[in-house]
């Protein structure tokens, strides 16, 4: 059974009734029984262990112990990307969540257009992710949207970084504390003047690996590079 299951808001300790999807994959795809254990969660941190009383055709009854909250600490990794084909692209936000990054700004290039709006499934995917892997904090998707409209953004990071072959790598050159933002192009890499766009917006060239990489496997490098430098907690901070 999967490590947590996400519900809003997380209910009081006592008696409680979880329905729609949530109740249905409970239901009848683990096939949950009364007497089984599982532990919900808000994704913002807080968490209660909760026990199945009884499951119904629509909903499942559970009796729900006293929450807690977890220690909101850590930096946050922060990727932008231009999402790749269909299944690439849910791959990378499935794993993507496995390796610890909190913020995905999905973005469009010349190179890369939109095929449609999936945000939703990508959510999904992402929530399915988290329970499994047993995170505290549900991972944020920010709504996609044009880079020229994203390095316009005032609120992003001050620690900004674009994946670049052959540039200094980033565990040398990114901060261990505070939230940090890896740039990622799409497949045949940046058009010249959106690459000196994100230069003038402050992002600062920095290597990922010794070879080219695709963009979904550049996302999770750089995610794992940023939660293992030395100095940097394992957790978000609150947001």
């Amino acid at each position: 059974m999967p490590a947590r299951f996400f519900v809003q808001p997380l209910p009081p300790a006592g008696p409680a009734t979880v329905d729609g999807d949530l109740a249905h994959h409970l239901a009848h795809v683990l096939r949950a029984r009364p007497g089984d254990s599982l532990r919900l969660a808000d994704g913002r941190g807080g968490s209660a262990m909760a026990t199945v009383t009884a499951v119904r055709r629509h909903a499942v009854d559970l009796e729900v112990d006293a929450s807690v909250q977890a220690a909101a600490v850590g930096s946050g990794v922060q990727i932008a990307f231009a999402p790749p084909r269909l299944q690439r692209a849910e791959w990378l936000f499935e794993h993507g969540t496995e390796v610890g990054i909190d913020v995905f700004h999905p973005l469009w290039t010349a190179r890369t257009r939109p095929q449609g709006e999936r945000l939703e499934r990508w959510q999904r995917i992402v929530r399915a992710a988290a329970g499994q892997c047993d995170r505290d904090w549900l991972p944020t998707i920010a709504p996609p949207r044009e880079l020229a409209a994203f390095l316009r953004d005032a609120a992003l990071p001050a620690a900004r970084f674009v994946a670049t072959p052959g540039a200094p790598p980033l565990p040398a050159l990114a901060p261990a504390t505070g939230d940090v933002l890896v740039l990622i192009g799409p497949e045949g890499g940046f058009a010249a003047d959106e690459a000196e766009a994100a230069q003038a917006a402050g992002f600062v060239a920095a290597g990922l690996a010794p070879h080219v990489l695709r963009t979904e496997t550049a996302a999770l490098v750089a995610a794992a590079l940023l939660r293992c430098r030395p100095g940097a907690p394992a957790r978000r901070p609150e947001a």
